[in-house]
């Protein structure tokens, strides 16, 4: 019995030429397998490139519809203007930026979600801007939202709902009213349903037109709330007397000026 040390050592097998052979087999099989591979990404890109000229092309996919949803004061004649020159056009060649952009210079609209329906259908829902007051700009009066956006002029057709009037306020200034008149809108109804006008005072304070009391009150944005119902407390007291104005911008004070009565001349 002989023993090849060399070959038992590398483990290496005696016939070299069936290695050989099972080696080319391996080859070829990995070779059918790259060309099985290649044929069937070639099909699919063919495919791919068959249905997308097809879709590009195809009438059937000419939008003939398009959905608007979530309108309520958008004027229906700007909103007909900005979707109407997308009848017609093939569905899947709509660019959705430029519709949104298109909506979007419109002053109403906040947000805007599009979606392409086959075959020939463009939903659109839009959001729109919920105004917390009126802001003076020159002779007008424009809507103003949570962010401090002026979109909209008042419109007869809106109407007001008694929203409060800021006067005298730009930039930082009508930032920091609409964030007072937000945070009491969330948190204290009554108060803000009061508010008929409002101006900023530098640093922190306002000055705010009372509707029920018919007079100015001063207040910081800190603690309008509770200096507000120590005044409702103070007036009840006194049998809500008339006031010319009240001013709750000092520390554990309540500053409140009377209307002098008049006095008959005889």
């Amino acid at each position: 019995m002989s023993f090849d040390a060399t070959a038992s050592r590398f483990l290496r097998p005696t016939d070299v030429a069936r290695l050989r052979r099972n080696q080319r087999r391996v080859a070829a099989q990995r070779m059918l397998v790259v060309l099985r591979n290649i044929a069937v990404i070639a099909a699919l890109a063919g495919s791919a490139i068959w249905v997308w000229r097809h879709t590009q092309s195809d009438a059937r996919f000419a939008v003939t519809t398009i959905q608007v949803d979530g309108v309520v004061h958008t004027p229906r004649a700007a909103l007909d203007l900005a979707t109407n020159r997308y009848k017609g056009l093939n569905l899947f060649q709509i660019d959705i930026d430029r519709v949104q952009r298109d909506l979007g210079d419109l002053g109403w609209v906040s947000r805007i979600d599009i979606e392409k329906k086959l075959p020939d259908t463009l939903r659109i829902k839009i959001t729109e801007r919920k105004p917390v007051a009126l802001v003076r700009a020159g002779e007008r009066l424009l809507y103003v939202d949570e962010s401090g956006v002026g979109f909209a002029e008042l419109s007869p057709r809106v109407g007001n709902d008694d929203l409060p009037i800021i006067t005298d306020a730009h930039g930082p200034e009508l930032e920091r009213t609409v964030k007072l008149l937000r945070h009491l809108r969330a948190n204290d109804r009554e108060l803000y349903s009061r508010i008929s006008e409002i101006w900023p005072i530098a640093p922190r304070g306002f000055a705010l037109y009372d509707r029920d009391l018919g007079a100015v009150v001063y207040a910081n944005a800190d603690d309008v709330s509770a200096k507000y119902r120590s005044l409702y407390a103070i007036l009840q007291s006194e049998n809500n007397p008339d006031i010319q104005y009240a001013d709750l911008r000092f520390a554990d004070r309540v500053i409140v000026r009377q209307v002098e009565p008049t006095h008959a001349q005889n």
